[in-house]
């Protein structure tokens, strides 16, 4: 965390340049198999298993002490993330591959500059009929599959026609050592906390990727006017507001760092243009540099997942719901004192 990546700002300018020729099915819309971005959320902080070498390793490494490494260098991974959402009819996100803004449409775009680790997050999520949207056949008739009554489960990655609509349940894994403490299992009936008795209530345990770090994040909500937009990068989004082509806000936050010189260096953008966006890249630079900073305050923070499920908003929401209810452990890294030979 020390060192900044200098490539942060051509990375933010130049974005993807993928311009899909087609708008996305409601089905591509609905997978969401990608990084999905959330408000932070905290975690449980706890010493590594580096912090605690037995003693042959010890003696074989020549260990004098053993020293919890410093917050600001215990994230070993740095990213540039984009996060282009769509919002539906009744105003969730639903996070997807999608680069084109359409005519009519409103969009959210993340962009994150984060240091993390990456933890595993367990969960159970159990898979159930909402409901069907009836086919209207050429005889004037409507028809439902029958094998898929409401409240029928159904397996997680099981093929399901696209007129039948299913919501996800997500718990925390109790069998798991990465969350704090765990009381909604007890509320399910007849269950144990036990892995047979979760798959006879209907739960698949499900392992996600769980970012866990600090880092700094832009959100423009924009709607699309007219045409077609390209909402690859920020400099483009500016450009089609310029344009005319769209309207939006620009939203500017820390994750994970807080402190007086944050609070001096947030910019305070309302509408979306070219001065707002170049205002607000500049305030991410300065408080980038100013992370390691002794004043500058730094907590371990949830700040997203990636999706390898699908499920759309009903799991992603579950999700983040299991994340907010039970903390996520973290574990910080220690480094080694070794003996003068």
């Amino acid at each position: 965390m020390k060192y900044l990546i200098s490539g942060i700002a051509i990375a933010i300018l130049s974005g993807c340049s993928s311009m899909p020729s087609t708008p996305d099915t409601l089905a591509e819309r609905e997978t969401s198999y990608s990084y999905i971005p959330f408000d932070p959320l905290p975690v449980q902080t706890l010493m590594g298993a580096s912090c605690s070498p037995e003693s042959l390793e010890r003696e074989l490494k020549s260990i004098d002490k053993v020293v919890l490494r410093d917050i600001r260098d215990s994230f070993p991974d740095q990213t540039v993330r984009l996060a282009v959402a769509e919002f539906d009819s009744g105003g969730s996100l639903n996070f997807g591959p999608t680069t084109v803004g359409y005519e009519g449409s409103s969009y959210q775009v993340i962009i994150d500059y984060v240091n993390t680790d990456t933890a595993t997050g367990s969960f159970l999520v159990k898979r159930e009929v909402a409901g069907q949207i009836p086919e209207r056949k050429w005889w004037g008739g409507k028809y439902i599959y029958p094998d898929y009554e409401k409240g029928k489960s159904v397996k997680l990655f099981e093929r399901v026609p696209n007129t039948v609509v299913t919501n996800y349940t997500v718990l925390p894994n109790p069998n798991d050592g990465l969350f704090q403490a765990f009381q909604a299992f007890k509320n399910l009936p007849n269950a144990e906390t036990d892995i047979s008795s979760i798959e006879d209530a209907g739960y698949e345990v499900v392992n996600l990727p769980v970012y866990v770090g600090v880092g700094l994040r832009l959100t423009a909500t924009i709607k699309v006017l007219k045409g077609e937009v390209n909402l690859s990068g920020l400099p483009q989004i500016a450009a089609e507001a310029k344009a005319g082509n769209l309207t939006g806000t620009l939203v500017v936050q820390t994750l994970g760092a807080t402190g007086e010189l944050v609070s001096s260096n947030l910019p305070l953008p309302s509408e979306l243009d070219r001065t707002t966006t170049q205002n607000a890249i500049l305030s991410l630079g300065a408080i980038k540099a100013l992370l390691p900073d002794e004043n500058m305050r730094i907590t371990p923070r949830v700040i997203g997942i990636y999706n390898p499920v699908g499920g759309g908003q009903s799991f992603v929401n579950g999700v983040i719901s299991a994340l907010a209810a039970d903390r996520l452990t973290w574990y910080q890294p220690c480094d080694y004192i070794y003996k003068k030979s």
